[in-house]
């Protein structure tokens, strides 16, 4: 795999942003660090486990947010409920690439045993052919506009690249969109992504940052909030979500050193993901 220092790679993030070189950014990871590369050789856990929640709630139409370059698990999903289930992926930046997707929907028809549906060159047959329909640039406040509805909001490692300000904005306007089951099925990563490729730090880097020492790496292609499992309990608890089921991943190795600002008593500060099934204490 692909490997940069994590600092350098802040920096060039940093860059990229200030000159607005999204198009250069999403070539750079294509093309020299194959970060965008489709290589699936099982079927995610996290795939099945939406699956499972769709399945048992009896979701028709439902909404992804932040779905990415090649669609994987829309993919996974379309294949799985044979297209009778109707799938809207949003994003804030137009990220899919038609030939990942294709790559990604041979290998995981494969992992399936179902034959291959065809290959997508444009968004109606991403439609036609996977009941799939794509949006991007697209927000929720375009959905409220169109008085769009949805029985599942599904998101796998996405909530952790939103700020506070705007989760809390993303659980108000997504009960606009949902109807009566408003349920939100999140994945997420509490890892800093920058290990991804710099391994020669921990998945817990970043929690030996202060805020203010970190926002010197934050940057907008690659937003880490930091937030622990414990934290979107409390997130979603007092922005009136009832928990309906959670789950959460493995301990990883605790660092010395960390923050002040973050528990260091509290196990769950060092689990590697978490999961949340939620819904509106109105129903």
């Amino acid at each position: 795999m692909f490997q940069i220092n994590w600092k350098l790679k802040a920096l060039l993030y940093k860059v990229f942003g200030f000159f607005n070189l999204k198009h250069t950014f999403y070539l750079i990871q294509k093309y020299v660090t194959r970060r965008s590369k489709v290589n699936i050789d099982v079927l995610s856990i996290h795939w099945k486990r939406h699956g499972k929640t769709i399945e048992k709630y009896n979701c028709k139409n439902i909404l992804e947010i932040g779905a990415g370059k090649s669609l994987e698990q829309n993919i996974f999903l379309s294949y799985n409920f044979k297209n009778k289930v109707k799938q809207t992926t949003i994003d804030i930046n137009p990220m899919l690439d038609f030939q990942l997707f294709n790559q990604a929907s041979k290998q995981i028809s494969s992992l399936m045993n179902e034959e291959f549906k065809g290959s997508a060159r444009n968004y109606d047959d991403l439609k036609n052919i996977y009941n799939i329909e794509y949006f991007a640039p697209h927000s929720m406040d375009k959905l409220i506009e169109t008085d769009t509805k949805f029985d599942l909001c599904i998101s796998t490692t996405t909530l952790e690249h939103f700020s506070i300000d705007d989760l809390k904005d993303f659980l108000k306007k997504i009960n606009l969109i949902l109807k009566e089951k408003q349920l939100i099925s999140s994945i997420i990563d509490y890892s800093d992504h920058y290990a991804h490729t710099d391994n020669k730090i921990t998945y817990l880097n970043y929690l030996k940052f202060s805020s203010k020492d970190w926002k010197k790496y934050n940057n907008k292609y690659l937003f880490q909030n930091r937030l622990r499992h414990q934290n979107y309990r409390e997130l979603f608890v007092k922005n009136n979500f009832r928990i309906l089921e959670e789950d959460k991943g493995k301990m990883l190795e605790k660092i010395q050193g960390i923050s002040g600002e973050f528990d260091e008593k509290n196990e769950e500060t060092f689990l590697s993901w978490g999961y949340y099934l939620i819904s509106a204490k109105t129903n």
